[in-house]
């Protein structure tokens, strides 16, 4: 079949009209009507993909130029021209975080990490080969059971309860270990001689375990009695004893002196190896036995991190200004006298207003200039920073560095001058980069407005078109049944006309 109709019109009509309704059908009908509509319609989705385009290209040049701002405001702030690091002479003794200490050097020497406590059964009552097996009373079958507490430093005592029917070392250790809030970890280790023991440690150093273990009715002690974790005088059925722990290692605090040498009478204890209280304004964290020094500073590298950061910034922006918005670059070849210059059209622009290049040129002429007044440093060459030939900045890290730590608030006054011009603009005004970039009055702001309603009204108006279209293809498939109605009538006319003819020649020439 040929055609949307599905008709084979040439086998309907063997005549030339039949060739005319074949080659015109339902689809080629409404196409012809459509034509013009759908031509206003193609030409409105053009233009808002074209706006659309315009808007994201302002919208890239927005961000980077809020971007410079909010780099140059972090500078021109000066907070981060006052931060400080430390460092430590010898790591592997101690580490420090600075806050807010005084600048200078405190060598302090640490006299002993602070510990957890260990409590061992390695002294058990009973004798246990088999971890799974349920814990029995020495020499008998009968399931051990009770209670016990267990309270590391001032936190709650938290009580465990074996079972009526007993259970295994391990079970009990896993017991333990899932209590919350116990501050210890339970563990049953083999010995030498093949047994198992169960082991506590608190999770917490310079804290001390204390115990209670109590027994039940017709046995003689508590669980941890038999398990030899701890030991008791105490013999009476089912009492409640405090107990001593049998300990292996016992809680200690972290010891540090000032000096290079360590002195135990003038030392600062921490239960943990972390002193908050030895240098005010820093935390330090002992790491070993010994002595170091620590030197609190200028942060020279956070603060040439934060310039680099600014034109980094810079560069982003010029980058795209040149590729979204000017028309083409002057190539030069060869130099001096053989010199030739060649213009080459930017075939990625989107943005023909040259608003995006005028103010970019501005803010170079701005970050460019000599700041008279500001201090011993009165531009940005003076730190390093300096134009290259298509308008990003490149910087000399080592003439950066040393401005910064020569003078670090001269180099912040530099910053504070610029961005009084490039954002604030004064009292009364926007800077540079505010009046192009920010709010809805800006250059971009009001951009984009005049953008997006010329979007919202194309957009109304394809809608509108694409109704039409709608009522244009109901009413041609309309006018071409009654078209085809005509043309078949024709048709008959046509053969019949046709048949007439033939006979009457066949009748002439046969006389």
């Amino acid at each position: 079949m040929s055609g949307s109709s599905g008709i084979n019109w040439g086998s309907v009509y063997n005549t030339p009209i039949g060739q005319i309704l074949q080659d015109l059908n339902p689809s080629n009908f409404v196409q012809l009507t459509d034509q013009a509509t759908q031509s206003q319609s193609t030409s409105y989705q053009n233009q808002i993909s074209q706006d659309k385009t315009e808007l994201s290209a302002w919208g890239t040049l927005q961000a980077d130029a809020q971007s410079v701002a909010s780099n140059l405001s972090s500078l021109a702030n000066g907070s981060i021209f006052s931060q400080l690091t430390s460092t430590s002479s010898n790591s592997n003794v101690a580490s420090a975080v600075d806050q807010s200490a005084q600048q200078g050097s405190y060598t302090i020497s640490v006299g002993a990490l602070a510990q957890s406590e260990i409590d061992s059964g390695s002294a058990a009552n009973m004798a246990v080969t088999d971890p799974n097996a349920t814990l029995t009373l020495p020499g008998s079958t009968t399931p051990i059971q009770g209670s016990f507490t267990i309270q590391v430093g001032t936190q709650s005592a938290v009580t465990i309860t074996l079972p009526s029917g007993g259970e295994s070392l391990n079970s009990l250790v896993s017991q333990i270990n899932n209590q919350s809030g116990i501050g210890v970890t339970a563990s049953a280790v083999q010995n030498g001689n093949g047994q198992w023991v169960m082991d506590i440690q608190a999770n917490q150093t310079g804290q001390p375990i204390t115990y209670t273990d109590t027994g039940v009715s017709g046995q003689t002690n508590g669980p941890l009695y038999y398990l030899g974790v701890v030991s008791s005088d105490t013999t009476a059925a089912g009492s409640t004893q405090l107990s001593g722990a049998n300990v292996m290692q016992k809680a200690s605090s972290a010891q540090v002196s000032f000096g290079s040498t360590f002195n135990s009478s003038t030392a600062i204890s921490s239960t943990s190896n972390t002193f908050s209280n030895l240098i005010p304004g820093m935390t330090i964290t002992a790491q070993s036995t010994g002595t170091t020094t620590i030197s609190v500073q200028p942060d020279i590298s956070a603060m040439t991190n934060a310039v680099t950061h600014f034109v980094s910034s810079w560069n982003q922006w010029v980058k795209d200004t040149q590729n979204l918005a000017q028309a083409g670059t002057i190539v030069q070849t060869g130099a001096g006298a053989s010199a030739t210059y060649n213009y080459v059209a930017n075939s990625n622009q989107v943005l023909t207003s040259g608003l995006p290049t005028s103010v970019l040129n501005q803010a170079q002429q701005i970050l460019g200039s000599t700041r008279t007044g500001v201090g011993t440093y009165q531009s940005l060459a003076d730190l390093g920073i300096t134009f290259s030939s298509n308008g990003t900045l490149s910087v000399s890290s080592g003439a950066l560095s040393q401005a910064i730590s020569s003078n670090p608030s001269a180099v912040k006054a530099i910053f504070q001058s610029l961005q009084s011009v490039m954002v604030t603009g004064g009292s009364n005004s926007d800077g540079v980069i505010t009046g192009f970039s920010l709010g809805p009055s800006s250059t971009i702001g009001q951009a984009e407005a005049t953008l997006n309603k010329q979007v919202a009204q194309d957009q109304n108006s394809v809608a509108m078109l694409n109704q039409q279209l709608s009522n244009q293809e109901q009413q041609a498939i309309i006018q071409y049944g009654q078209w085809v109605n005509s043309v078949a009538k024709e048709s008959q006319q046509y053969s019949l006309l046709s048949a007439l003819f033939n006979t009457g020649t066949s009748s002439t020439t046969g006389g």
